[in-house]
């Protein structure tokens, strides 16, 4: 059985073999806290905790939830939690660094949510079911002092992990969260990238991936569920902004890319580059344009949509120039084997400005 991303992106055994290319040698320094659960809910609320978007849901039963929360109640040792922290020694967020959850987000939330009032993930009223008759159909207000005291007081082991190097590349957060959730899906460069470089340009890659254009291009009506599609825009910037510095493997270049604009305030001028390319593309191509035989090639599309975004103006006849560049051999060979070598990317970058717009 074919799987989504089979189906809409082509197989190109040197786009697999790149994703797989150049796996790190880490620093990691990682220590102790046993912060009180007061303590760590107001970071919560501060929005210092953050769930990573590759964590799956709120998958946890009412009566879990409630066990957990029995659990310190009665003082038993609970396990402790995994988090990253961001943004120590970056320059930015320095004294106060967020903390990226790898392992415990449904001890956390269920936590947070007793204090709130609201199970997760309806949000409906969080009374204790299935514990012991003193504490039965309770909610946290109706606590006894003491007991709320207690609870609030009551510590967590976190440990915490700092890389240190390699830099501005945080995928230790995935390595782990790989190991500590075994026989789970691997997540793809994109879904890695998502948490590790969230902020406002990671966000404005998520707004131009719903643009109707874009849509009609990739070829779903709906996101890539792997955010596959996500990744090809920020492949396209990437390229676009510094072709002439590529270097191999490209799951580092788009990832350096990502790190380096990671805080952008203006990613906006970004987002317009691209929209404004793939109208053009979809005006000039048509649907599924880079379909050349299964599903989109990503060299095909890479190349093709940095030509459009150099150019300033559009031939009458680009429809017979795209014809011609898919049939021209040293194009073909260059968008289906090592199409992330360096000599590669610049040869069809080159051939694609040349034949459509010279």
């Amino acid at each position: 059985m074919t799987t989504e991303s089979e189906e809409t992106i082509e197989q190109i055994e040197s786009e697999e073999e790149d994703i797989d290319a150049g796996t790190p040698v880490y620093q990691i320094r990682s220590y102790p806290s046993d912060p009180d659960l007061e303590t760590l809910h107001l970071r919560w609320r501060r929005g210092d905790i953050i769930i990573p978007e590759f964590q799956r849901g709120f998958v946890w039963k009412p009566a879990q939830a409630s066990k957990l929360i029995e659990s310190f109640l009665m003082g038993l040792p609970v396990p402790g939690i995994f988090v990253f922290v961001q943004g120590q020694g970056r320059g930015w967020q320095e004294a106060n660094p967020s903390q990226l959850v790898i392992d415990g987000q449904q001890r956390l939330r269920s936590l947070f949510g007793f204090f709130e009032n609201e199970l997760p993930p309806e949000g409906k009223p969080f009374r204790l079911t299935g514990v012991d008759k003193h504490w039965q159909n309770k909610n946290f207000n109706d606590l006894e002092h003491w007991e709320q005291r207690m609870l609030l007081t009551s510590v967590l082991r976190v440990v915490n992990i700092e890389q240190r190097e390699p830099q501005n590349d945080h995928s230790c957060i995935y390595q782990i969260f790989e190991r500590l959730n075994t026989g789970g899906t691997a997540l793809t460069p994109q879904e890695i990238r998502n948490s590790s470089y969230h902020g406002p340009f990671n966000n404005m890659l998520m707004e131009a991936n719903k643009n109707s254009a874009w849509r009609s291009i990739f070829g779903t009506p709906n996101p890539d569920s792997r955010m596959r599609d996500v990744e090809l825009i920020a492949r396209f910037l990437a390229l676009y902004e510094s072709s002439d510095g590529y270097s191999e493997p490209m799951k580092k270049f788009i990832s350096d890319y990502m790190g380096k604009h990671q805080w952008d305030s203006n990613s906006g001028d970004a987002q317009h580059i691209f929209l404004d390319c793939v109208r053009r593309v979809s005006d000039c191509l048509g649907e599924r344009p880079f379909h050349v035989r299964r599903g989109i090639n990503v060299a095909v599309y890479d190349s093709v949509m940095v030509a459009f975004g150099k150019s300033k103006t559009t031939p009458h006849d680009i429809k017979e120039r795209y014809a011609k560049l898919k049939d021209c051999l040293d194009f073909i060979n260059a968008t289906t084997s090592g199409t992330t070598a360096v000599a590669t990317v610049k040869t069809r970058l080159q051939l694609a400005e040349r034949m459509l717009f010279e």
